[in-house]
């Protein structure tokens, strides 16, 4: 039977590869904006999308993952 820790590493990892996707989805309808030439629309979601990343990469600095050493 998964331990806690087990079930706790499972939502982190579907819920980081959700992000991932999320992520993805959002720079490839910038990508699309830009060639549509919807650049005020692309700037606006290019500022959010950066949001996102340092909100996330400033998230990971605190925290360790647990190893076995």
């Amino acid at each position: 039977m998964p331990t806690t820790n087990e079930y706790s590493m499972d939502n982190y990892d579907s819920s980081a590869l959700g992000l991932q996707k999320c992520l993805l989805n959002l720079r490839r309808d910038h990508a699309r904006m830009k060639a549509s030439g919807e650049l005020e629309r692309a700037a606006i979601l290019a500022q959010v999308i950066g949001r996102m990343e340092q909100g996330l990469k400033e998230a990971s600095q605190g925290k360790k993952p647990e190893t076995l050493q």
